[in-house]
C-alpha cells in the first residue's frame, strides 16, 4: 500500500472506536446473489443526523475552504481555462474509466449480477476501443455508469446500518462508512495492482483527486452563498450518499416523521 493510502487507513481507523455495526444474518443463493435478511428493514436510517463529530468537522471545514481560497481554485480554474474541453473530457473519461473495476467488483458483491456484468462491458469496451478510456463509447451504447463502492456494500449487507458525516484534510466530505470503504477499496484496487511503481500510484491518486476537485469548484461559490455553507455541504452529501445506497430511489419518508403543527 502506498504511503498516501497508508495515512488515510491509519487516520480512518482512528475513529473505528466510537462506529456502531451490527452483524446481521443474510443468505445467499445458489447462483450467488446476495438476499439481504428480512428483518432488515427498508427503510433503516442510512445515516446518523446528530452529527457527533460536528466539532471537529467544522475545524477541518474551515481549513479545507482556506486550501481552496489560497491554493486550490486558482490552481483548479487555472486547469479548466488554460485546457482545452476536448482534453478535459479525455482525462476526466480515463480516470472515470479507472474506477469501473471497484463499481462492477462492488456490484457484485452487492447480488447486482446484471449491473457488474454491464460494468465489465462497459470497461472492456471503453479500455480497447475508448483508447483505455479516453473516450466514453459505451455511454451512448447504453451502458451507464454505475457507482459502487464498499460502503454501499457493507450497508447493503446490513453490517454497518448508520454513518455518521466526517471531513477530511484536503478530501473533502465523507461518512465514516464510505471513508472505511474508500480506504479499503483501494487498497486491492485492480487500477493500482497494475502499476507496480509507488510514484505512478500516488500520480494517478492524486490526478484522480484532482479531477474531481475541479468539478465541485463551480459549486463552491454557490456553497459559500448558504446561511451555514457547513449544514447544506453535510446535508447535501448524506443526500447524495443515501441515493447512492438506494440506486437513486431513496424510501420516502412516512408522513409520521413530519411534525405539521
Amino acid at each position: 500500500m502506498n504511503n498516501i493510502k497508508r495515512q488515510l487507513l491509519i487516520f480512518s481507523f482512528s475513529f473505528l472506536s466510537v462506529l456502531n455495526s451490527s452483524n446481521v444474518s443474510a443468505g445467499w443463493e445458489e447462483d450467488l446473489v446476495y438476499i439481504p435478511s428480512k428483518t432488515q428493514s427498508t427503510n433503516a436510517p442510512t445515516m446518523n443526523s446528530r452529527d457527533p463529530y460536528e466539532s471537529f468537522n467544522r475545524q477541518i471545514y474551515a481549513f479545507n475552504m482556506g486550501f481552496h481560497d489560497m491554493i486550490g481554485e486558482p490552481v483548479a480554474k487555472a486547469y479548466l481555462n488554460y485546457v482545452p474541453q476536448p482534453a478535459q473530457t479525455g482525462i476526466s473519461n480515463f480516470f472515470s474509466n479507472l474506477t469501473m473495476p471497484l463499481n462492477f467488483t462492488n456490484s457484485f458483491l452487492q447480488g447486482k449480477v446484471q449491473e457488474g456484468l454491464e460494468g465489465v462491458m462497459r470497461f472492456t469496451i471503453n479500455s480497447t476501443f475508448g483508447l483505455l478510456g479516453l473516450l466514453d463509447i459505451a455511454t451512448p451504447a447504453g451502458l451507464e455508469l454505475k457507482k459502487e463502492d464498499l460502503g454501499q456494500t457493507l450497508y447493503v449487507w446490513g453490517v454497518w446500518d448508520e454513518a455518521s458525516f466526517i471531513m477530511m484534510p484536503f478530501l473533502g466530505p465523507y461518512t465514516t462508512r464510505s471513508l472505511f470503504g474508500k480506504v479499503v477499496d483501494s487498497s486491492y484496487d485492480p487500477a493500482y495492482d497494475l502499476l507496480h511503481d509507488d510514484i505512478n500510484r500516488n500520480a494517478i491518486f492524486l490526478g484522480d483527486a484532482f479531477i474531481s476537485y475541479t468539478k465541485t469548484v463551480p459549486l463552491i461559490d454557490e456553497l459559500k452563498s448558504q446561511p451555514d455553507p457547513y449544514i447544506f455541504l453535510r446535508e447535501s452529501y448524506l443526500q447524495y450518499r443515501t441515493n447512492l445506497i438506494y440506486d437513486g430511489n431513496p424510501p420516502q419518508p412516512k408522513l409520521d416523521d413530519f411534525n405539521f403543527e
